[in-house]
């Protein structure tokens, strides 16, 4: 076993579609922390004072030990929730 993955996408349809696709996981925790054994999803910059260079449609995950295939399921029918 090799260290975790952690991976970042934004969403075209912008921040409120990328806030929409982390709180409609339903195997990943909507989360913001890095190290521990599960999948871990978050939209970044949502606070007043973050990194302006950060866009606000950016989703970061870090992924866990969870089942790959059930992962892409979650993430795929979330992005589809969020469209």
């Amino acid at each position: 076993a090799g260290p975790g993955t952690v991976l970042s996408f934004e969403m075209a349809a912008g921040a409120e579609a990328a806030q929409r696709v982390t709180e409609s996981v339903q195997l990943m925790t909507y989360a913001t922390s890095l190290g521990g054994v599960e999948t871990l999803i978050e939209r970044r910059r949502r606070w007043a004072g973050e990194n302006p260079l950060v866009p606000e449609n950016l989703v970061r995950m870090s992924v866990g030990i969870e089942h790959v295939e059930d992962l892409w399921r979650d993430l795929e029918s979330a992005l589809n929730r969020a469209s």
